[in-house]
């Protein structure tokens, strides 16, 4: 029990140390130009551009209500700052604790939920709750000595990310109107998967797999969460948290406590008779069921449970429709299957091999056309020769300046084109001899626009209602159908184009509705009324009827030009599939609105709902920039350095501002380089286009010289004992540009860096070999050198999937010199280039890389480090040295496996390599070669979502010639 609670203890300083490195959380910059503004009240403060107000009003009138009302946690958390980001193009939140903050990306997606504001403060506000809990009892007293670094480690360690992110899911359909509890696409992954294929291993569900789909931690976690909370009561994830802040030292404290309580309740769960009667036999189940591991038997118990319900009400589905035939042998989605003239059907697939494509499906054949660029909403459109669709194109400096743009490929031509625009486009349509598409501003106000045949030229625009988004539009005979979505549901309007006159088609309602359709004189649409996804027709009398259905849910329709059939997508375990069926064989059932059972019974446990009546005015202040350029968040014992790579003690500081524009490390530590300590400072600035970074080390340096003798009565040699300062410092500009394009993600950066490296304040303390009684004077000069250093960097890989070892295509290019060309130590020059290229293997997922680099330096004495690479095995020196590495991968098995709780399995991948090298030095001009072989592992270790690769690498090399072995050993930072 020591032993184990030893390595959870060095875990939990492993990840304050790997926050560390990954200097804190920064997800990137908004455009310099944004004038900020802030609204500060007791229990938030709300950073927001200028423009934003009336929506920061109404945010802040959001969380205000949040934090009064109590919550199925039992937790009302402390002041936090929640920061406004309109300009990325991106729809989503984030709360971290280092710096303790909320990231809101405010920019609503085209998804038919509740208001996307509300949504969106709901979810993040529950993780602001979650880690706040943590911060309590022992968790809290360490808080002081480590500061907010501490309180999201303890988090990291022991509250699993499905808990986090599948409580946070279970709020916001609580509290909210629909919310992801009550969308069928979101709730059927799981269905899909448990009973269909079978409940997978806790560490599969948890950790993930190369090999199957594996619904995401949302997905997995709002049903462990909900499902727990309708079984156990809400107090089973309150106790959890609770134990986690109180014993944040002790073996698993969250599993402990689930443990805890599940001892004094399971056997009545057991044992109540609607619950025992879905099993045909309870007691072997439950036993079979019952693990060392609390979270573990928890899941089990919740998917046997579940998927005993599924079966029952999967029996009661129809399918009645024919499939187009596909081949794959990995989870693939097939999106919008639009039939083309010449037989064809055009679709939209990605999958575990596919980042994204545009398709041509003919007898069960798949023709690529195009791969495409991150597509946040896969609808597209086609007039049989150019398809029409919207992307993400990031912003060529600021991270949080990219847009979502209209983006065209001509079939005929094969040209791809992005169409610059100042606002995000979303779900294009045909209108006629035009385009149209929804616009949303930075303001979050929404118009439909047409545009002429060159998507350039603007013919019509209607802008949306105050709170009102259009979602996935269409057009027929003048006019246009689309969901509109407000505070008070989702509904169907029509719009004419030549009047403007919107025409409500239907009530306001709490239940998903997309991709309306004008159909003969009816309206098709798709609902979630039934609790499934499925199509619906609303005819002429108003009259509306469920015309097509399936196990798990139908989506994305297109009709044929004739209008005699409907193409769709209906989903399975593998993937979303095309389908098509004729309109004389649609069902006509009618309309149920059934409920959906997880959800609802969560709105009970919750005990309240959100609900906007007042609308209260806060006082609106100007943010200063400068003002909040320092924000010290942690502190402690440690100093984490990135430059380095090391971590040493002492006494540290760490700072990050809210807008992440300026972060810095500071500290006196010991470090093995100096005698008496140094003192630590590195820093980076990132609000101006260019990017400088500062790093400062100086400190104690003891050190013995030799000083000859003017003086013929004194010995020729004297031995000094100095005392001097060493300081190293340098200062680097970065112009970082982002040209993204296409699957490809390509990047341009140029930089210049000044360094010194100085001993100074020299002072002999002590004098050995001078002459009895004999004083001795020395003024020592300070001794450094000034370095100037220059680099270009290209860089330009295509997107990845995760089987992928390497990216497809790819190629990275690095040039630099550096030279010192002022006074005091000159060490000559140096250049280097090098190069990465990457090219597909013989087979999928194979991968040949080749790596050439060459190094120039002026000095035979070789007094600069080397900036390239070596061959694997060999270690070279000379002033001339040319590299040529070349290596072939490939994934062996996906083997999805633990060794019980401590190591998870996920992918295994082998490779060959040859290496060749020629080193020139004062002595020297040789080549040199090695070559062998690589295996490694993609794994994760004690259910902690840090994926770790290692492995071993064997090979022969010349220079010493004899066989060497290497361990390898990576940490990813991003999960």
């Amino acid at each position: 029990m020591k032993t184990g609670k030893s390595v959870l203890i060095s875990i939990l300083f492993i990840l304050i140390s790997l926050s560390g490195f990954t200097q804190y959380v920064d997800y990137g910059q908004d455009p310099s130009q944004i004038r900020w503004k802030q609204i500060n009240t007791q229990n938030f403060q709300i950073i927001f551009p200028d423009f934003f107000e009336i929506n920061a009003q109404r945010i802040a009138n959001i969380y205000e209500t949040l934090y009064r009302h109590a919550n199925s946690l039992g937790r009302t958390p402390q002041k936090i700052s929640m920061i406004v980001h309109t300009e990325g193009g991106i729809s989503n939140g984030s709360v971290t604790w280092a710096p303790k903050r909320t990231d809101l990306y405010t920019v609503p997606p085209q998804n038919p939920t509740d208001s996307w504001l509300e949504h969106l403060c709901v979810h993040e506000f529950r993780h602001v709750v979650q880690i706040d809990k943590v911060n309590q009892g022992f968790s809290k007293f360490l808080y002081y000595i480590f500061g907010e670094q501490l309180t999201i480690a303890v988090v990291g360690v022991y509250v699993p990310k499905w808990f986090l992110e599948g409580d946070a899911v279970c709020f916001e359909t609580a509290v909210g109107q629909i919310g992801r509890g009550r969308s069928p696409e979101f709730l059927n992954e799981m269905k899909a998967q448990v009973v269909d294929k079978k409940i997978y291993s806790y560490y599969k569900a948890v950790l993930g797999s190369y090999k199957d789909f594996v619904p995401d931690q949302y997905t997995m976690g709002y049903y462990m969460v909900g499902l727990s909370r309708i079984n156990y009561g809400n107090n089973i994830w309150s106790d959890a948290l609770t134990r986690v802040g109180r014993r944040p030292l002790g073996i698993s404290p969250f599993a402990k406590s689930l443990k805890l309580t599940m001892a004094g309740k399971r056997d009545s769960l057991w044992s109540d008779s609607t619950f025992h009667s879905l099993f045909i036999n309870a007691d072997s189940v439950k036993k079979a069921n019952t693990y060392c591991d609390a979270k573990r038997t928890l899941y089990h118990d919740n998917f046997s449970e579940l998927q005993q319900k599924w079966k029952q009400e999967i029996c009661k589905s129809e399918n009645t429709f024919d499939t187009i035939p596909t081949s794959n042998k990995y989870y693939t989605g097939y999106y919008y299957p639009t039939p083309l003239a010449n037989g064809q059907t055009l679709v939209y697939k990605d999958g575990l091999q596919e980042t994204g494509a545009f398709v041509l499906l003919e007898n069960g054949q798949e023709k690529l056309l195009t791969r495409t660029g991150y597509l946040y909403d896969r609808k597209f459109v086609t007039d049989g020769s150019k398809i029409v669709w919207t992307e993400y194109r990031p912003g060529l400096r600021w991270e949080q300046g990219g847009k979502v743009v209209l983006t065209s490929y001509d079939i005929l031509s094969k040209k791809y084109k992005r169409y610059k625009s100042g606002q995000n486009c979303f779900a294009p349509f045909t209108a006629g001899d035009k385009w149209g598409f929804v616009e949303v501003n930075h303001n979050n106000e929404a118009s439909i626009v047409l545009v002429d045949a060159s998507l350039r030229n603007e013919c019509f625009r209607i802008t949306a209602g105050k709170e009102e988004l259009f979602i996935h539009p269409s057009f027929r005979n003048g006019k246009i159908i689309t969901v509109v979505q407000t505070t008070d549901g989702v509904r169907l309007e029509s719009i004419d184009v030549q009047t403007k006159e919107r025409t409500p088609l239907s009530r306001d309602i709490f239940y998903e509705l997309d991709n309306p359709l004008s159909f003969n004189e009816g309206l098709l649409y798709r609902a979630s009324f039934n609790s499934n996804d499925a199509f619906y027709l609303k005819n002429p009398a108003n009259n509306t009827r469920q015309i097509i259905t399936s196990k798990y849910g139908v989506r994305f329709p297109t009709l044929n030009t004739k209008g005699d059939s409907l193409y769709f997508s209906f989903y399975t375990a593998d993937g979303y599939k095309p389908g098509k069926l004729g309109v004389n064989d649609f069902l006509s059932k009618p309309v149920k609105e059934t409920l959906f059972p997880i959800a609802d019974s969560l709105r009970v446990k919750e005990n309240w709902n959100l609900s906007l009546k007042a609308d209260s005015v806060y006082a609106v202040r100007k943010y200063g920039k400068a003002a909040h350029l320092v924000n010290i968040h942690s502190w402690g014992p440690l100093f984490i350095n990135l430059k380095d790579e090391k971590i040493n003690f002492g006494v540290a500081v760490n700072s990050q501002n809210m807008l992440s524009t300026l972060a810095f490390s500071a500290g006196y530590v010991h470090d093995q380089d100096y005698n008496r300590g140094a003192f630590i400072f590195n820093t980076t600035y990132s609000g101006w286009w260019p990017k400088l970074e500062l790093n400062l080390k100086t400190g104690g340096y003891d050190y013995y010289s030799y000083a000859i003798s003017q003086n013929e009565n004194q010995p020729d040699t004297l031995l000094l004992f100095n005392k001097s300062l060493h300081t190293t410092a340098d200062i680097t500009t970065r112009l970082p540009f982002n040209i993204s394009t296409r699957n490809y993600s390509r990047s341009v950066q140029a930089y210049i860096r000044y360094k010194i490296d100085a001993l100074h304040r020299i002072k002999p303390k002590e004098i050995f070999g001078g002459a009895p009684g004999v004083t001795y004077q020395f003024n020592i000069p300070s001794r450094y050198y000034q370095l100037l250093e220059y680099g270009l960097s290209f860089s330009n890989q295509t997107h990845m999937t995760s089987q992928e070892i390497n990216p497809r295509w790819g190629q990275t290019f690095n040039f630099g010199y550096s030279h010192t060309p002022l006074k005091n130590i000159h060490l000559g020059d140096i250049w280097w280039a090098e190069g990465r290229l990457y090219f597909p293997g013989i087979l999928t997922n194979h991968s040949l890389a080749i790596y050439l680099g060459q190094q120039q330096m002026s000095d035979k004495n070789c007094y600069y480090s080397n900036q390239i690479l070596y061959p694997r095995g060999i270690k070279l020196y000379g002033y001339n040295l040319s590299t040529i590495r070349s290596s072939y991968k490939m994934p062996l098995c996906f083997p999805d496996v633990n060794i019980s709780s401590v190591l998870y399995i996920k992918g295994i991948d082998g490779g060959v390599f040859y290496d060749t090298a020629r080193e020139k030095n004062k002595w020297s001009n040789a080549w040199y070669h090695s070559y062998g072989v690589e295996l490694t592992a993609d794994t994760h270790f004690f259910r902690l979502p840090f994926p770790i690769n290692m492995g071993i690498r064997t090979g022969y090399e010349t220079q010493h010639r004899k066989i060497f072995a290497d361990f390898l050993f990576s940490v990813g930072l991003s999960i």
